[in-house]
This record gives C-alpha cells, sequence and structure tokens, in this order.
C-alpha cells in the first residue's frame, strides 16, 4: 500500500511539471509573438516618420515625386549637388486601374433572348474583359457580335481598335504595315506584343536633348514636357553651355521651368561644349542618367524597359508611346515619322513628314555602343504614316531674334531672295519670312497654310487645350490675315 501510494505522489508530481512546462512554453510563445508584432509596429513607425519628414522638406507636395539634380560635367565638383534626394516611383497597379476598367455586365443579353441562359453559360461566355477608357465608348456596351460563337468586344470609339479598345489608329496602321514588310523581307518583326496587364507595364525614359542653351524655346519645351507628362516615368533631359559665366542663371532658369512643370522624375544634365570633352556625348549623358536612377531612386534599368530619344525640335504622340508601355514585350528601334512644321503648327514643310526620334527596349541600346543616339541607325522600321503621323517637328520655332542668333552662331549659309540685299539678316527679314511662310534657308519654298478647324493633326491636344499659354505656337501672329481670322 505504502509503494502505491509513492507511485501515485511520483505520477503526480510528473503531471505538475508537464503542466508548468507546457504553461511555459505557451507564455513563451506569446511573448515572442508580442515582440514580433512590436517590432513590426516600430518599423511602420521609423518608415512613417521618415517619409514625412521627406515630404515636409519640400516647398511643394509635388516636390517629393521628383529628383532634382543638376550636373556641371565640366566642373562636377562645384555644381554637383542634389537639391532633392527622395524619389516617389509610380504604382503600375493604380496607373493601370486608371486607363482601364473591367467590363460591366449587360443584362439586355438575357432581356433580349427567348430563354434566360443560364449563370454557368454566362460566365463562359463572358470572361473578365478589362476595356482601354480612352478608346471605348462607354463602360456598358460591348460591339454587337453573337455571343454563342465569339467572346464579347468592347465597344471601340472612331480610330480605336482591338478588343480593348487599346490600340489607337497609328498603332494598328503600322502593325499592318510591318506585317507586310516582315513577310517580304523576311525581316523580325518590330514589336512584339502581349495582352496588358497591371504586372506587366515598362517603364518609359524620355532622353531630351536641347541642345545649346541659347537656341531652346521654353514655350515649345513646356510643350514638349506637358504632352508626355502621364506617360512617361523618367525625364534626361540635357543641353550644352558655351559662357560658363552664366552657368548659374540658365541651371536657375531651366529648372525653375522644370519644377512647375513635371509631377514625374527627372535629372538635368548640363556640360559645357566649348571644352570639347566627350562627356557631352548621348553614351556620357545616358551613363550619368542611369547612376542617378540608382543612386537616388534605387531604380535599375530593365532589358525590357523603353528608351525614347528626342531632340528640341520633337514632339511625340502620346497615344502610340503608352500603347507600347502596356503591349509591347520588345521593341526594336523604331523611328517617328513627324509631321514637318516650320516656325509653328500654321505651316507646314511641302514634304510634309520628317523622320526624328527613335525608342527602342533597352535591350537593344547594346548594339549601339550604348549611346542612344545611335538607335536610329538600326531603325528599320517607321511609326507613323503620311495620313497618321507619329508627331510633330516643329523646325525654326523660335522667336525671329532667337532664329537670326542661330543662324550667327551656325554658320549655316543662307540664300537670300534679293542678291542686292545685305548678307546679314536681321529680325525684320525673319518676320516677313513668318508672315508670308517662305522657308528661310532658300528664302523661295512656300509652305503649306494649316487650319485647325481643317486638319486632323494640327497640333498636340495639349497645346490646343492651353492655347492661350501656346498661342505663339499656334497662331500666325506676323500674317496679318491669319491674326484677324483668330480674332474673328
Amino acid at each position: 500500500m505504502a509503494r502505491s501510494m509513492g507511485l501515485n505522489h511520483t505520477a503526480a508530481s510528473g503531471n505538475s511539471r508537464r503542466a508548468i512546462t507546457k504553461k511555459l512554453v505557451l507564455w513563451s510563445v506569446l511573448i515572442v509573438q508580442v515582440g514580433f508584432i512590436g517590432c513590426i509596429w516600430l518599423l511602420q513607425m521609423n518608415r512613417s516618420q521618415l517619409l514625412q519628414q521627406q515630404n515636409g522638406s519640400a516647398a511643394d507636395p509635388q516636390e517629393s515625386g521628383r529628383v532634382h539634380f543638376v550636373r556641371n560635367a565640366r566642373n562636377p565638383k562645384k555644381q554637383g549637388q542634389q537639391v532633392q534626394q527622395h524619389c516617389v516611383q509610380r504604382d503600375n497597379i493604380n496607373q493601370y486601374q486608371e486607363d482601364f476598367y473591367q467590363m460591366k455586365s449587360d443584362n439586355r443579353l438575357n432581356r433580349s433572348a427567348d430563354y434566360a441562359l443560364p449563370a454557368y453559360i454566362e460566365l463562359e461566355l463572358a470572361p473578365a474583359l478589362w476595356c482601354y477608357k480612352e478608346g471605348t465608348v462607354n463602360e456598358t456596351t460591348t460591339r454587337d457580335r453573337d455571343y454563342l460563337m465569339a467572346q464579347p468586344q468592347c465597344n471601340c470609339e472612331s480610330g480605336w481598335h482591338g478588343r480593348d479598345c487599346g490600340q489607337p489608329e497609328i498603332i494598328w496602321r503600322a502593325l499592318m504595315t510591318h506585317s507586310r514588310a516582315s513577310k517580304r523581307g523576311g525581316h523580325e518583326a518590330p514589336l512584339k506584343l502581349h495582352e496588358a496587364s497591371p504586372t506587366s507595364i515598362k517603364r518609359l525614359y524620355y532622353m531630351l536633348s536641347l541642345g545649346d542653351w541659347e537656341h531652346i524655346n521654353m514655350e515649345l519645351l513646356q510643350l514638349q514636357l506637358r504632352t508626355l507628362i502621364e506617360v512617361v516615368d523618367f525625364f534626361l533631359i540635357y543641353y550644352y553651355e558655351r559662357d560658363s559665366s552664366k552657368d548659374q542663371l540658365k541651371q536657375r532658369r531651366l529648372q525653375r521651368q522644370l519644377n512647375s512643370l513635371l509631377s514625374s522624375n527627372y535629372v538635368l544634365y548640363q556640360c559645357s561644349k566649348a571644352t570639347g570633352q566627350q562627356n557631352c556625348s548621348g553614351a556620357a549623358a545616358f551613363a550619368h542618367f542611369r547612376q542617378q536612377l540608382w543612386s537616388l531612386c534605387s531604380v535599375q534599368l530593365q532589358a525590357t524597359d523603353l528608351l525614347l530619344v528626342g531632340n528640341r525640335e520633337s514632339i511625340f504622340a502620346p497615344t502610340a508611346l503608352k500603347f507600347l508601355k502596356y503591349y509591347a514585350t520588345d521593341v526594336l528601334p523604331l523611328r517617328f515619322r513627324l509631321k514637318h512644321n516650320v516656325y509653328g503648327f500654321y505651316w507646314q514643310h511641302g514634304q510634309r513628314a520628317r523622320l526624328s526620334g527613335v525608342i527602342s527596349s533597352l535591350v537593344h541600346l547594346h548594339a549601339a555602343q550604348l549611346d542612344p543616339q545611335h538607335l536610329e541607325k538600326h531603325a528599320i522600321y517607321t511609326l507613323g504614316d503620311l495620313n497618321h503621323y507619329g508627331g510633330w517637328s516643329c523646325q525654326l520655332c523660335m522667336s525671329p531674334e532667337q532664329i537670326v542668333n542661330w543662324l550667327q552662331q551656325s554658320g549655316i549659309k543662307v540664300q537670300l531672295p534679293n542678291k542686292t540685299r545685305s548678307a546679314r539678316i536681321d529680325a525684320n527679314y525673319v518676320q516677313q519670312l513668318m508672315g508670308a511662310g517662305i522657308l528661310l534657308e532658300d528664302g523661295s519654298t512656300q509652305l503649306l497654310r494649316l487650319r485647325p478647324q481643317s486638319e486632323k493633326y494640327f497640333a498636340p491636344d495639349v497645346a490646343q487645350q492651353h492655347s492661350n499659354q501656346f498661342g505663339q505656337l499656334l497662331y500666325n501672329l506676323y500674317d496679318v490675315n491669319d491674326v484677324q481670322e483668330d480674332d474673328d
């Protein structure tokens, strides 16, 4: 009996120890969980405070979305300073949801049918359909189709194509032209496409060469940037300077313009052309751009990302660029066929079009020795035709005084219509040419007059929507008849 009592006592003590051990384990797990949650909470608090400090350091609420970095390639230690060192990137998913919407169910199908379709058949015949907003008529109607034979299709606006109405006219025509040319010549198709989705959006980098500062038309620059603000993810803007004594003034003036215009990230690069250094090349500017993206934004260039290269005269169609961001998996170097305007959008050159600018996937930049300006040499196909342009090229779209200055510095020989006239061209003479629509180079070629009412591609939409700001590009101020018609 004593032995039995001893066994019972031993068993009781063992159960007690096991119970205590279980409690200790449970409390340990609970403490670890509480500690883990506390660590996450502290990390979120620190991150929130950091973002508040960064946002508070900007004078403008939109400043947190920009990279302001100005570098003088001639003296980088003196001029290489960061005005703002934070970078807020776009959310591609939100961008997709802004440009597309899911087609709402149309109950008219069941109401008009002789019998109601079962739910499982309706789901099978009407899968998730996302429509491109800009190219679709409205959110509830689909194109009349045989629902028992084909999938529904978004109801496209005039000039838009594709099941989701995402192909603008310029892309639709280019795809047909390139397909026929590829079959005839045996070349690789310039575009490889896939269905748009929020996870397949590529970044678009715009490398804009402004050339010499003295020849920049700030009004045209504003139009270039405002046209592509909602499409381009990062801007690389660079220019040359000749007179170093005016360096600081130029930087402040240009940067004020950029700060007031851009809501996305940009890098401003300035170099001295007078020194003859190689760092003024497009390859050096692009290398600087790539380094700044990584150091300031932690953004690494991807092979599938797109690079757009243009100059101070080129304005590209945003609809075509946005299509490539959403639908293209690979883009071989493509040139743009731009509408050839002279002095302003009110005059067009007799040749009508001009090849300028190029877009390509970054993977093809290696074939151009990492110099974006050499991409055009590798371009076989073009984007745009004589009826549907890929954008605008505004030649000599400067003030008469700037044109005279450009002639003096460039050393270009201009043939005057009157041989007895002095070889020196002044602003009054240039105004006469602009008013009459005479080409400056030969003084005799008659330009084609354009009217916004009768010209589909008269000017970028942004320019016509803000005609008060871009009036000098839209109206011929040196033609009395043109000014009177505008007043009427």
